[in-house]
This record gives C-alpha cells, sequence and structure tokens, in this order.
C-alpha cells in the first residue's frame, strides 16, 4: 500500500521546487533517476510507463518518482506542473501515484514550499523539510481515505485507543469488541477491513514495533523488554520477534 511507503520516508534534504509546462505528446525517457521527485500534474495529463505498468498522473493523482528507478513518460494533455526533487534514503524500485480528492489542498502545499524557496530565508532548509514532511502526511492521509471513511474509524477508536495504552495486556476480541458495542463477529470484520490485519495481529504488530524502539534505546536486558512488553518469558518474546522480523532481538540492529 502507497501509504505505507510514504509513513515511512525520512525526508533529509530539498533540492528544488519548480512548476513548469508541458505541451501535449512531449515524451522523455528517464534512467536510472538521481533523485526523489514528486509531481502534481494541477492541469492536463501525463503518463508514467515502467515494467510493462502504466500510472496516469493528473489533478487527483500525484505521482511519486523514486531514486534510481527509470521510466518513460508522455503528456497526453497539456498542462502546467509542480515537481520537488528531495532525498531520502527510503528504497523503492518503480514509479508510483497516489491519489487524492482534494488536489487544491496538495497544490496550496506545493506553492507554501515554493514561497519559502524562494524566499532563501535563513532557516530555508528546515523549513523546506517540514513543509515536505506536511505534503507527505497530506497524501498518506488521502490514499487511507477510500479504504478508511471517517465513520467506520470512529466505530473501532475505542479499541485503538484501549491497544494503544494496554498493549502490554493480553486482550480478547470479545474484550475490544464490547468497548465499541459492536458484536465480536462484526468489530474484526471492521477491524480488518481498516487496518488491513485483525485486532489480535495488529496488537503483536505494535507489541514487535514497540520492542525495536526499546531494543534501540538503553534497556538493559532482553529480559527488561519481554516484560515491559507483556511477555510472560523471554523465550515467548524471542519467539514472537523472531517471526515478525526474521531475526532474533539479540541481533537485532
Amino acid at each position: 500500500m502507497n501509504a505505507n511507503i510514504l509513513s515511512n520516508m525520512v525526508i533529509t534534504k530539498v533540492h528544488s521546487v519548480s512548476t513548469m509546462y508541458t505541451p501535449q505528446h512531449r515524451k522523455a525517457k528517464r534512467t536510472d533517476r538521481q533523485r526523489w521527485a514528486l509531481v502534481i500534474k494541477y492541469e492536463g495529463e501525463t503518463v508514467y510507463t515502467s515494467n510493462g505498468k502504466s500510472w496516469l498522473s493528473d489533478a487527483n493523482h500525484i505521482a511519486i518518482l523514486p531514486k534510481g528507478c527509470s521510466y518513460d513518460w508522455q503528456c497526453t494533455r497539456a498542462g502546467h506542473f509542480s515537481i520537488i526533487e528531495f532525498e531520502s534514503a527510503l528504497t523503492c524500485c518503480e514509479p508510483f501515484t497516489v491519489f487524492v480528492k482534494n488536489s487544491e489542498r496538495i497544490l496550496k502545499l506545493f506553492r507554501e514550499l515554493e514561497y519559502t524557496r524562494n524566499l532563501q530565508a535563513p532557516m530555508m532548509e528546515i523549513e523546506s523539510i517540514w513543509h515536505m514532511y506536511s505534503i507527505i502526511l497530506a497524501l498518506a492521509q488521502g490514499e487511507s481515505e477510500p479504504y478508511a471513511p471517517l465513520e467506520k474509524q470512529k466505530k473501532i477508536a475505542p479499541a485503538l485507543e484501549y491497544i494503544s495504552q494496554h498493549y502490554d495486556h493480553n486482550m480478547t476480541n470479545d474484550q475490544l469488541a464490547t468497548l465499541t458495542g459492536l458484536s465480536t463477529v462484526y468489530f474484526r470484520k471492521l477491524f480488518t477491513q481498516i487496518m488491513g490485519v485483525s485486532p489480535i495481529s495488529y496488537v503483536h504488530d505494535l507489541r514487535i514495533q514497540k520492542a525495536k524502539e526499546m531494543l534501540r534505546s538503553d534497556y538493559d536486558s532482553l529480559s527488561s523488554v519481554a516484560q515491559s512488553l507483556g511477555y510472560l518469558n523471554l523465550y515467548d518474546f524471542s519467539r514472537d520477534f523472531k517471526k515478525h522480523t526474521g531475526v532474533a532481538p539479540s541481533k537485532y540492529e
């Protein structure tokens, strides 16, 4: 899912923000792209092609062009577009697009970033990265909207809040469903539809994510980490951690 790629993106530098015009039928080939790029075609349309796949870029489909990827592009309908060139250590093998309902909001964020760059203020680099994260966040939220309507999110919100505060406790689907006022069967189905995993799998995934953070900090022992996450013993924690990550916690870096 594209939202997952966006949510893991760490921006280290914004190189440029440009607004340009492309006439119809203009086309080109790009090999081994030097930097990441984000494109909003707020007038007209452009089609990107790579590895036999095609992506439409227009006002509602924001194109993401990863560093190192190769592709062809062709302008199928003339118009202006804005492009941001930036650095990120994230790896992705091919272009993709992100659907957004409110393209005006994204374009406004582009304009704010471009204005910041044009001012050449002393804190320009920091402000540029801050604006860039605002754009990435807006895109990630827009990407999730079709899959998780607000009214459905609200139904499972009590369970999500409980999990975030008590992930170190054992819990059941019945217990979580009771918090939402839904039947267990419907709650589990709705939760899985919105979050992409079952409620209990979500709890386990959250524990492992917390474990990774703890292992990067100054926790004094693996037993301490296991206990903090609610595991009864180090064996169960090590088994779950390796199942999710492919490595033992003692070898995680």
